[in-house]
């Protein structure tokens, strides 16, 4: 079965300290989540100082222009590279802040492009989980271990009074399952 490829371009603004935690802080509990779900491994891409990427205007009021910006970007790189376009590849702009006062991150459903700010933790997890056709609609709150209340991935509105489930409501399971069924 085909691996699902992130290749992650960590933009110029993030800082050094937080590059240090990305993978056990931000990726490891959703990769692992969609492991679960599909049995596809992941193969990771750390990209940094590329001029036109990792330095990407990611600033805008305009979530669908930046994001089409992004997944050109993308391509032309895909391009450049010899790299795959399709659904086991995510082409993911890490940014430090937001992409304004609002929007913490944007991905198209079903498409490899995404953008996921720092800001929380599950803001990654959600736009990739957005990627691979998981939705809002399916999303929930729950209890983790210790009984305290706490949000799937892609649970719309984060709140620093729950915390994170780490985990995708079966339905959305059942939507990126489907979305990779088909996937060589």
């Amino acid at each position: 079965m085909q691996p699902i490829t992130l290749y992650i371009f960590i933009h110029n603004d993030v800082p050094h300290r937080a590059i240090n935690t990305l993978g056990r802080a931000y990726f490891k509990e959703f990769t692992d989540e969609i492991t679960a779900i599909t049995k596809r491994s992941f193969i990771f891409k750390d990209i940094r100082n590329v001029q036109g990427m990792t330095d990407f205007n990611y600033k805008s009021q305009s979530i669908d222009d930046v994001l089409h910006r992004w997944e050109l970007a993308a391509i032309r790189y895909k391009n450049q590279h010899g790299l795959k376009w399709g659904k086991t590849e995510r082409y993911i702009l890490v940014t430090h802040s937001p992409l304004n006062e609002t929007t913490l991150g944007c991905a198209y459903p079903g498409q490899p492009a995404v953008i996921a700010s720092l800001k929380h933790y599950q803001v990654i997890a959600h736009e990739v989980g957005h990627s691979f056709n998981a939705s809002h609609n399916n999303a929930a709150l729950g209890h983790n271990p210790w009984g305290s209340v706490c949000e799937t991935f892609m649970f719309p509105n984060a709140s620093t009074f729950r915390s994170n489930c780490y985990r995708f409501t079966p339905e959305n399971r059942d939507n990126i399952r489907a979305f990779l069924s088909d996937a060589l």
